[in-house]
């Protein structure tokens, strides 16, 4: 345990290898990957859960985060919704109370008109916005009993579709608990999730309606999901495996402390070291 206190990074990766994950949690991205990939995966640090709304309100999305001007006039209201209208129309994202379609002799649908200066006749490799969807396929038992039984045991399902009654399989589209990353910002206005920054100014972004606990567990709902889903890394195999954990000089000692936990006992690695990024940055700049 002394050895791993006292240890460089360069020496710990030529001693693990392909063995080691270097973790990085930003307070926007969090950036992760092998030690010998030559660039991680940069995600924004961020995860959005599905809530059902009670009864008599209307679908919609929320953010759980700290607020540092909750006393706007009217006036900067004003303000923000005409920056929010700029900025949606720079990336093309479409207004959802927008139905009206465009004309033969209107290129672009209302308030989405050319702000950068070029012609709606020229060639350019736009990416246009698109929303995430938040609807996944499940499959269910294809008897009837079956059926009717999941059907009373879930509420929270969008309309549902089979292929037929013949047996064959049956399909219904349900809320996805959870999304992450990139696709937890694109998510609708109108759907019912709520999104969650667990790490925000270089700390833990802890509020009245954000309890540590909670903070805790997304960070470790998030860096669990980059591990599956993006280093495949299995459960059963992290054990094999050891993490460098590169953090901020902004973080105090409970917080490193906590960071630490999450990944030696909840996301089993067998062993840790921990860095303050200016000193990874002088030993990656040789």
């Amino acid at each position: 345990m002394d050895y791993l206190r006292t240890v460089v990074p360069s020496q710990l990766l030529a001693e693990r290898g392909s063995n080691l994950v270097v973790i990085n949690p930003g307070s926007g991205n969090v950036r992760m990957g092998f030690a010998s990939q030559d660039v991680p995966f940069n995600i924004p640090h961020c995860i959005a859960r599905h809530i059902n709304p009670q009864e008599g309100e209307e679908p919609r999305f929320s953010v759980r985060d700290q607020m540092l001007n909750c006393h706007a006039t009217s006036s900067q209201n004003a303000e923000r919704e005409s920056a929010y209208d700029i900025i949606a129309a720079l990336m093309k994202i479409p207004f959802l109370d927008d139905e009206e379609m465009p004309s033969p002799n209107q290129p672009l649908p209302p308030k989405m008109g050319r702000v950068d200066g070029f012609s709606s006749q020229q060639n350019r490799d736009d990416n246009k916005f698109t929303w995430t969807d938040v609807s996944e396929r499940i499959i269910k038992p294809s008897t009837p009993f079956d059926r009717s039984v999941y059907k009373d045991a879930e509420e929270d399902t969008l309309p549902s579709t089979s292929d037929d009654d013949n047996g064959q399989d049956f399909k219904e589209n349900k809320y996805k608990e959870m999304i992450f990353g990139e696709d937890a910002l694109k998510i609708p206005p109108s759907e019912s999730y709520c999104l969650s920054r667990p790490i925000r100014r270089g700390h833990f972004n802890v509020s009245h309606n954000y309890s540590v606990h909670q903070v805790l567990e997304d960070l470790r709902t998030i860096w669990n999901w980059i591990l599956t889903e993006k280093l495949h890394i299995n459960p059963r195999d992290r054990g094999l495996y050891s993490a460098i954990l590169v953090l901020g000089e902004t973080f105090d000692n409970r917080e490193i402390k906590e960071m630490l936990s999450i990944v030696l006992h909840d996301l089993g690695f067998s062993t840790a070291v921990v860095h303050q990024e200016a000193l990874s940055a002088a030993f990656g700049n040789g």
